[in-house]
């Protein structure tokens, strides 16, 4: 990346904090070589101590005094509610990550990257597009600002059993690269019995929301794959019911209905009900794919340690589980045959991207420390320790060769996503449209009430949404 450091041994920048709003007043003063009583908080969710410290200690051999402070969570509610209840009493981490959906409607709390840092074509030339749209924003003054720095790009794909493919579909035996083709692979997959399930197994986890881990997720996949518009330009009203020319007809209501035909009984690709796995089972349908109850499930790369993981309980207990050398991953499957139409192909990208707080003291130092997290040898350090996929464009080729994460790093040109201002009750809303659909049918009336409720969460004036294209 073309971004230029600022920082030395000799010299350290001193910055006046005036308050959460008001600009920062940047006052220069040598510091005879140290950083000494400088330190920065780092919050982080998930990552353990020995991936993150690491790469911390390496940043601070080179600034003497300079301490980070990295403290980690592993519960997003309470992460998020934390970190916004310090800032708003001017306190909080210096350094913090957050969704990738989160920064254009929260973009006023974050210290953005000095200009002379790089620039956002910098950014673009460094980081897939995603992130680009996701982490670049029109500030309130009108100037595009990188707002955030991603560690990872993760985005869905289709883990599948191969096991399965070769007994069921040997001229294959592997999933269709189409939704169409995926019906068709369910029915000649799936194996009733007599059971209350009435599967032995499974084609695929789909068409419900209360035992299916990202539900939601797919169905926001499928939004985008038909085409949809989320919002109107400003992000101040919810459009995705509504009739759209660059989208499918009904796209919005299409997309429903494709996803909970797997879960109705008089459909052809009927496959999954409350039976195979029970809503309050934890593991969901990891643990019925870890079992081979299920063909192919939909899920992002950490997905694959939570297979393995629910296989070592399981073993654990004496039950059975599948082999390890079935599981396997495919791009997620697209509306039109990728290998023949010229339609675009979507994944839906959900990850995690680190930030400046608006509180900070310090930002440009804790800028310089994300531009050194972000560059490629601590990046490639990332994907060696948690194989979590690559944001950097110079990393693509080489995570490509790699034989169980590789097919994320092959689909993440195409990843998309869209603002979400509220995490849990998006989630809660998009959840509860599924679950009547599976009650009374897809309907016109589910989508537009979803739309009326997403839309009460705008405000009138709307957010300043990403640039939409960069030249390059």
């Amino acid at each position: 990346m073309n971004f230029k450091s600022i920082f030395s041994i000799s010299f350290v920048l001193i910055f006046i904090l005036t308050s959460l709003s008001s600009c920062r007043l940047k006052e220069p003063e040598e510091q005879s070589g140290s950083f000494q009583g400088i330190t920065l908080t780092y919050y982080k969710m998930f990552d353990d101590e020995d991936v993150i410290e690491p790469i911390i200690n390496e940043y601070t051999a080179t600034h003497p005094g300079l301490k980070i402070n990295y403290r980690k969570f592993t519960d997003f509610d309470e992460y998020t509610d934390l970190i916004l209840n310090e800032m708003a009493e001017g306190e909080g981490p210096d350094i913090f990550s957050m969704q990738n959906t989160w920064f254009t409607s929260n973009y006023k709390k974050i210290h953005s990257m000095p200009e002379e840092f790089g620039t956002t074509e910098d950014f673009a030339l460094t980081f897939v597009d995603v992130a680009y749209q996701d982490l670049v924003t029109t500030d309130q003054n009108g100037f595009d600002k990188v707002f955030a720095l991603p560690m990872t790009v993760d985005t869905l794909a289709l883990y599948y059993n191969k096991d399965h493919f070769e007994d069921r579909i040997p001229t294959r035996g592997k999933p269709s690269n189409t939704w169409e083709g995926i019906e068709e692979d369910v029915q000649l997959l799936t194996k009733e019995d007599n059971s209350f399930s009435r599967f032995d197994v499974s084609g695929i986890a789909l068409g419900r929301s209360d035992n299916i881990s990202r539900a939601v997720d797919i169905l926001y996949l499928l939004f985008l794959q038909h085409g949809l518009d989320f919002y109107n330009e400003n992000v101040s009203k919810a459009i995705f019911a509504n009739k759209q020319s660059n989208a499918t007809d009904n796209a919005a209501l299409a997309a429903l209905d494709f996803f909970v035909s797997f879960a109705d009984e008089d459909q052809k690709n009927y496959t999954w009900n409350d039976l195979v796995v029970s809503p309050e089972n934890p593991e969901k349908e990891i643990e019925a794919f870890a079992r081979g109850d299920v063909s192919m499930i939909i899920g992002y790369a950490y997905t694959y340690d939570e297979i393995l993981n629910q296989m070592n309980i399981l073993d654990s207990r004496g039950i059975r589980t599948i082999d390890k050398s079935a599981i396997r991953i495919s791009q997620i499957p697209q509306l039109y045959d990728p290998d023949v139409s010229n339609q675009k192909r979507v994944t839906y990208a959900s990850y995690f991207a680190e930030t400046v707080s608006r509180t900070t003291e310090y930002p440009d130092i804790a800028w310089d420390f994300l531009i050194f997290l972000t560059s490629k040898t601590n990046q490639e350090f990332y994907f060696e320790k948690l194989h979590k996929p690559t944001s950097r464009r110079d990393l693509i080729e080489e995570q490509m060769k790699d034989p169980t994460y590789g097919v994320f790093a092959s689909q993440i040109g195409y990843a998309e996503s869209f603002p979400i201002t509220d995490y849990y009750k998006y989630k809660e809303i998009f959840a509860n449209v599924i679950s009547a659909a599976n009650q009374s049918g897809a309907t016109a009336k589910l989508i537009n009430d979803a739309q009326d409720l997403i839309d009460g969460l705008l405000p009138e004036e709307g957010f300043i949404v990403p640039r939409a294209e960069i030249e390059t």
